[in-house]
């Protein structure tokens, strides 16, 4: 194991101080999916402005940095993140507006403090902070900051058709709460459409109401999503019905057809095996099952949706938990996620993919959204590490 990276208790202070200032810009900056130019400008800026060896931009919207490693033949370490966030949704649930980021009682607040405007401000600034202790990580580390992960992450597919690097590890800032989540469950998502014939609400006996259908339908589901497979580390596969649709907006009229889009995240279950189960509950029913994008084919295959998944026995992982632990003094628990990530999309490529950031996920797309100060120092300290060693 190499040396601990040596900063002094000022010399961290003063990083952490200058990286919550920059988390705070981040937050202050709103960047919702497809309008991240602003987000993306504001850190190519701050890295060129901390001297890293390069900073640009691609024709996606994507940003990247990087740190010229002392063995530039090397695979790269890759610190991901992306720059959107969601809506924020009412301000008034929120204790204060959602991008002012201020700090409270030690937490940083505002749309995006944990996911993931902190733990990409601590991405970068645990790579500034190698430049101020003078040193040079072993190999080539780079920042990149994809746009539109929220809605199907367009950037990170743009950024692996185009690189010109092997990747030795990709490092994920989503939120992880300082553990090394090793991967999640899959996702699939798909509408079943109910239909029946539409008449004036005056004579709902003369037509066929599809919401009565779609009314079995759900709680037919609620019993039976129990019977859905589990895998061994990644957990159960679940089920969530979100969005419901008719094809009339007149208050006065029962509708032709009605839909639901199911949301299911597994990594045991195919998208073969999901879809007879949704045709096993709607039984009897007429239904009609289509992909959550009208202009996209529903998946037809009998691979398994597994998302991502390190094994807790790939070397990366033991390397990464033993620098952070002697950094922090602490060694990280392992865990997975339970949301999906831009991870999911690069899987196929076979180098190891961990999450390593000091978001809570119990924060993600929450009001009153924030991130806990102290755990961001703890985050930059680790990161500092896992830099320099790996």
């Amino acid at each position: 194991m190499n040396s601990p990276v040596s900063l002094s208790t000022t010399e961290l202070d003063n990083l952490l101080q200058d990286c919550v200032q920059f988390a705070q810009r981040l937050i202050q900056t709103p960047s919702m999916p497809g309008e991240e130019a602003a987000a993306a400008q504001l850190i190519a800026a701050e890295m060129g402005r901390l001297a890293f060896d390069d900073a640009w931009l691609d024709d996606a919207g994507n940003v990247y940095g990087r740190l010229n490693g002392r063995d530039r033949s090397l695979p790269a370490l890759v610190l991901n993140s992306h720059t959107d966030h969601v809506d924020p949704g009412d301000p008034s649930l929120w204790p204060i507006p959602p991008y002012s980021g201020a700090v409270v009682d030690g937490h940083l607040v505002g749309r995006g403090a944990s996911d993931i405007k902190g733990p990409l401000a601590v991405q970068v600034y645990a790579m500034a902070g190698l430049l101020r202790a003078g040193l040079r990580p072993r190999r080539d580390v780079v920042f990149t900051g994809v746009v539109e992960e929220e809605v199907g992450g367009r950037g990170m597919v743009y950024w692996n058709r185009h690189r010109d690097y092997d990747v030795a590890l990709l490092l994920l800032g989503e939120p992880s709460g300082n553990q090394m989540a090793l991967g999640h469950r899959g996702m699939l998502s798909m509408w079943v459409t109910f239909h029946g014939r539409s008449v004036h609400a005056s004579v709902p006996e003369r037509g066929d109401n599809p919401n009565y259908a779609l009314a079995v339908f759900l709680e037919r589901l609620q019993r039976a999503q129990a019977g859905l497979s589990s895998h061994e580390l990644l957990g159960q596969t679940t089920v969530a019905p979100t969005v419901i649709e008719v094809d009339t907006r007149s208050f006065n009229v029962t509708p032709a057809w009605t839909r639901v889009l199911l949301d299911f995240r597994t990594a045991s279950e195919s998208p073969r095996s999901l879809q007879a189960f949704v045709h096993k509950v709607a039984a009897e029913y007429p239904h009609v099952l289509t992909a959550a994008y009208d202009n996209m084919p529903l998946m037809d295959s009998g691979e398994l949706l597994s998302g991502f998944y390190t094994p807790a026995t790939e070397p990366a992982v033991s390397r990464v938990r033993q620098a952070v632990a002697a950094a922090t003094g602490r060694e990280p628990e392992l865990s997975s996620y339970r949301f999906a990530t831009d991870g999911r999309l690069v899987a196929a490529e076979g180098f190891p993919i961990i999450g390593y950031s000091p978001g809570e996920e119990a924060q993600a797309h929450v009001a009153g959204e924030r991130i806990a100060i102290a755990a961001m120092a703890e985050s930059l300290r680790g990161h500092l590490q896992v830099l320099h060693d790996y």
